[in-house]
């Protein structure tokens, strides 16, 4: 099998594929990572709309990965009704793009929200207390939260009124794109996943 040759080091497809998802994996785990917080796009009825969002969970065995939103949220209620997303990552320090794509599954009330909700820190929970649902019209430009919530932490106790307003979105990478830009020549290169957990790939001109 051809290879790519990344820093001094020569990489196949299948190490290549490897690589991105572990870094992946670091994105969902590192705050200050490159990959911590791509930009989803999904489709609703007045086009495309793009978000940027946290990674929250990387699942590599699966080629699942999650980020968290408000069940209020116009991108819950347009997923809720077509469920394609994509992803769009960029590391500026190493030139690398990446693009995924995949159906998502939402979860409210399961024990996958329930896990994920008792994982989240107070700072994280107050972002689901508010009242208003978000893109609520409103008079004066507000957070949202309850006032107490702008100055301060949650307690465990507090948050837990934010907990029914809390959902995971997580999505099952069907095709994945990497590209590295580089002053002797870009470098590009696909996957596609089939439903046995396998995969394809190819290189491609960029």
């Amino acid at each position: 099998m051809s290879t790519v040759q990344i820093n001094d080091r020569s990489v196949t497809l299948e190490e290549l594929e490897q690589d991105v998802w572990k870094r992946l994996e670091k994105g969902a785990i590192s705050y200050k990572d490159a990959l911590h917080n791509p930009v989803v796009a999904n489709v609703n009825t007045h086009g495309v709309n793009m978000r940027t969002v946290i990674l929250r969970k990387v699942w590599l065995l699966h080629k699942q990965l999650a980020f968290y939103t408000d069940t209020r949220s116009g991108k819950w209620n347009e997923l809720a009704k077509q469920n394609n997303i994509s992803w769009l990552f960029y590391d500026a320090a190493n030139c690398t793009q990446i693009r995924l794509s995949g159906d998502v599954t939402l979860h409210h009330d399961d024990s996958i929200a329930a896990a994920s909700w008792d994982a989240t820190t107070m700072n994280n929970r107050r972002n689901y207390s508010g009242e208003e649902r978000p893109s609520s019209v409103i008079e004066f430009p507000l957070s949202g939260l309850p006032a107490a919530f702008e100055t301060n932490d949650p307690t465990s106790e507090d948050s837990l009124n934010g907990r029914k307003n809390f959902g995971v979105v997580i999505t099952k990478v069907q095709w994945m794109e990497w590209l590295w830009l580089n002053n002797s020549g870009h470098r590009r290169a696909t996957f596609t996943y089939l439903e046995d957990g396998s995969f394809t790939a190819n290189w491609l001109i960029p």
